[in-house]
């Protein structure tokens, strides 16, 4: 009934919707997979290792694992399957966290590395129901806002767990979790009955259909080079991201900022810019000129991100508003990827789904990201992590910011090409 309504409804009333439960929904799946790092676990160590860098390694490890895997399997995945595909991996990891609670120490990087192992098909999955639709760019507000502010709301709510329910370090993420579980439930119910893309929709964005492994060998083999860029600038972006975000307590710490509502207060301000711009972009119908207002903001970002820091390490910028700025900076990147793959797909008229690109790009950051985190633990660089974020600001900063123009000019000339061919077969 719900679906039938929404399929006659206004678009502004889709999209309210869609926005509403896409949100609730990843937000539920932050609510297993970052709990944990609110947690301090001050002096505990596992081999001679600081015990907190292997539980977000072992995490770590299990999310990259788990993005390779969505490479294969969720382009690929039937439209009926995806609500049971949800609501089965964030079961397996809040079991998993269970298993973190009870568990001995050397057991716990385990249980992480298992609950972190289901959860990066998550986005995939909800974003099946974003893409390739004339509004993808408003549907995207909720999964955007997500992935901004999602994070610092569960690492709140897990401080306001072991200061109110007094539980500790361990039992304080199955227990964030729980709370979630129910809504969880809910929202993978009405995120179901999302109708599929219209005939306009279909116009407009071109079709998306599940590819198989020889349609993604060929389109990986027609546009190697671009796809490569993209990889290595969602890539750089990925490493900061999880690096600012992963140690955050720690990071605020060191910088003696207190408080559990912190992880939220910085995130709230770069949620509201970041997502005015990228709402604007929805009015523009011409895919190619959406794709160079993009470019424009991910380069801008880049040069906010090097900027701020370079500020803040000559004393010119306080910590938080560093922190507020330098991340302000990666969003500015970091969100506007999954708009400009879709605008992409569209402008080069190809039938593919932009959760393939989108999970080849976030597996290498992964990927990256645990050489970085296994460099600083088992190298035993002498840094605290406030330094580890500045050098990592510059150089992916810096990476970002060369492949965003290397971009432009690879699908700038690949959109030209299949123009002329068009012309010419006409």
């Amino acid at each position: 009934m719900i679906k039938k309504y929404l399929e006659k409804a206004p678009l502004v009333v889709l999209a309210a919707y869609a926005t509403t439960f896409i949100f609730l929904m990843y937000t539920c799946a932050y609510a297993f997979r970052k709990p944990f790092t609110a947690g301090i676990y001050a002096g505990e160590t596992i081999g001679n290792f600081d015990a907190k860098i292997l539980y977000v390694l072992a995490g770590l490890i299990g999310y990259a694992m788990s993005k390779f895997l969505g490479v294969s399997i969720l382009p690929g995945m039937k439209r009926h399957q995806r609500i049971y595909y949800a609501i089965g991996l964030m079961s397996v990891s809040e079991v998993a966290l269970l298993g973190f609670a009870l568990l001995p120490a050397p057991l716990k990087i385990v249980a992480l590395f298992i609950s972190g192992l289901p959860l990066g098909m998550i986005w995939g999955i909800v974003f099946s129901y974003v893409e390739g639709r004339r509004i993808s760019e408003v549907l995207n507000v909720g999964l955007s806002v997500a992935l901004i502010i999602a994070s610092g709301i569960v690492k709140t709510l897990g401080q306001w767990v072991m200061d109110t329910l007094h539980v500790t370090e361990y039992w304080m993420p199955v227990v964030t979790g729980a709370l979630c579980y129910p809504v969880m439930l809910l929202s993978a119910y009405f995120i179901n009955q999302i109708p599929e893309p219209s005939t306009k929709d279909i116009c407009a964005r071109t079709q998306r259909k599940p590819m198989s492994r020889g349609e993604q060998k060929q389109f990986l083999l027609t546009f190697f080079w671009g796809i490569a860029m993209l990889v290595i600038f969602y890539g750089a972006l990925t490493v900061f991201r999880e690096l600012r975000d992963s140690f955050a307590a720690d990071v605020w710490r060191e910088l003696n900022v207190e408080g559990a509502f912190i992880f939220t207060q910085t995130e709230i301000p770069i949620a509201c810019i970041v997502l005015c711009m990228m709402f604007l972009i929805v009015f523009i119908r011409n895919n190619q000129r959406a794709i160079h207002i993009m470019y424009t903001i991910a380069a801008t970002g880049c040069l906010l991100l090097i900027g701020s820091t370079w500020l803040y390490t000559h004393g010119m910028l306080s910590p938080i508003w560093w922190m507020v700025f330098s991340g302000l900076g990666m969003y500015m990147g970091y969100i506007p990827f999954t708009y400009l793959i879709d605008r992409l797909i569209a402008s080069l008229r190809v039938i593919s789904t932009a959760v393939f690109l989108m999970y080849l790009a976030d597996s290498f950051g992964y990927l990256g990201t645990t050489v970085v985190f296994f460099i600083k633990n088992f190298a035993h660089w002498d840094i605290c992590w406030t330094e580890m974020l500045v050098y990592t600001a510059y150089v992916t900063g810096g990476v970002a910011l060369v492949s965003v123009f290397i971009i432009h000019r690879y699908f700038r000339y690949q959109i030209a090409r299949l123009m002329r061919q068009a012309e010419e077969e006409e």
